[in-house]
């Protein structure tokens, strides 16, 4: 089906559950988003240390047509403030380590909906977070949100089962619409994400398959089909908590994709503990046969594999075993987390690539206003080199950003 047929489709779904059940309901809603951040950046093959200080401003606003039936726009534009010490990955400022932040202006959201809370439906430009977030997301981290143009949508086929049917044709990239390589701000898609959500006596089941065509780089046309369990339950008097997520997932190449490779992934994680502190423990293995890694294209990086950014993926795959503590005080509802990194192949005999600690510290000061310290050490052994970075953000929110 063209993309065209599908955004037809949406409009006969729209208007053939207009008169649904009322358990959600639109109401106007403007939003402002602006975040400041200031990045300290070293790299132990670069003399030069990088600075990028990048300023973000989101426009967006939410017109209830009636109280199920929406339309959403949202513009994005990101500044490079006090000049340009750092490689925003444009080619132009080489010297120097790289935050991926160029200058950007964009629409980075426009969007026609209907939900009434069992049906939801949306045709547009549009952000994508799929349960963790590997696989699909808007990667929020970067200043530059990542979309998705096509049509999605869920069905709740009981209380406790919920079927997620999307199509998407085009992936909107971090790089910004102002990117010099049109290739890169931009890939042509043919995908088709299925996601089926069983709520469990005791957590949730998640199954899921997308298949993915990219006709801009077909290298990242991919098949990919897993099944992942998470929950978390009281203990002793209820004042700890034991959580967990067991993942498994398989990836092939798919249609037009040259490669050949089957490639498996885990996540194993749990967590024990009281609000004030917890610890975690977990395994990340992200595939790899020599020549072909397991593609994570179109999902997060930051919340994984550690915050400096080190991996794309190598071609004997990745290994990340961490572990942490993290919690939280009353005080201007201050959280903080500490986690170690190790990083090894999944392949081959070759040594461990290095590791990293993260530290992170987060003050809500109010219901708009947030403020936030992140700070990573790679330390390398056979992978790139050893890099530092500190990150210094201030984050202004007026009104919910529909995501």
């Amino acid at each position: 089906m063209t993309g065209l047929g599908y955004i037809l489709l949406a409009g006969l779904l729209l208007t053939q559950v207009a008169h649904a059940d009322d358990t959600t309901s639109y109401v106007n809603t403007p939003y402002i988003g602006l975040r400041y951040r200031d990045s300290t950046l070293h790299q132990d093959n670069l003399a030069d240390t990088g600075h990028a200080h990048t300023l973000r401003l989101q426009l967006g606003y939410l017109w209830a047509l009636t109280p199920h039936f929406a339309a959403y726009a949202e513009g994005t534009k990101v500044w490079s403030l006090f000049g340009r010490q750092y490689n925003d990955t444009t080619g132009r400022r080489t010297p120097y380590p790289a935050e991926a932040d160029p200058r950007s202006s964009e629409l980075s959201s426009a969007w026609l909906g209907y939900d009434d809370g069992q049906f939801g439906i949306r045709a547009g430009r549009q952000y994508l977070n799929l349960d963790d977030k590997r696989f699909f997301s808007a990667n929020a981290w970067r200043q530059n949100p990542q979309s998705f143009d096509g049509v999605t949508s869920y069905l709740k086929l009981g209380s406790t089962t919920t079927l997620g049917l999307d199509w998407i044709d085009q992936v909107n990239r971090t790089v910004g619409m102002d990117f010099p390589d049109i290739n890169q701000r931009r890939w042509k898609l043919d995908g088709k994400l299925l996601h089926l959500d069983q709520v469990l006596p005791l957590g949730t089941l998640t199954a899921y398959g997308y298949f993915i065509k990219n006709f801009t780089l077909a290298t990242n046309s991919v098949r990919t089909e897993g099944a992942r369990w998470t929950g978390n339950v009281p203990l002793q008097d209820g004042s700890t908590r034991l959580s967990w997520t067991l993942e498994g997932a398989h990836q092939n190449n798919y249609d037009n994709n040259p490669a050949h490779f089957s490639l498996p992934y885990h996540l194993f994680e749990l967590g024990y503990g009281l609000p004030a502190i917890s610890a975690r423990l977990g395994e990340e293995s992200l595939g790899g046969n020599g020549h072909t890694a397991f593609n994570i294209a179109y999902g997060s990086g930051h919340s994984f594999d550690g915050w400096v950014g080190v991996f794309s993926i190598p071609p004997h795959g990745l290994q990340d075993r961490y572990g942490g503590v993290y919690g939280g005080l009353s005080w201007q509802h201050l959280t903080w987390l500490l986690t170690y990194h190790d990083f090894a192949p999944v392949t081959g005999s070759g040594p461990r690539y290095g590791d990293e600690i993260d530290f992170g510290l987060r003050a809500t000061i109010d219901a708009r206003l947030s403020l936030e310290l992140q700070y990573g050490d790679y330390r390398a052994d056979s992978f790139s080199v050893s890099q530092r970075k500190l990150w210094l953000l201030a984050e202004y929110r007026y009104g919910k950003q529909p995501i």
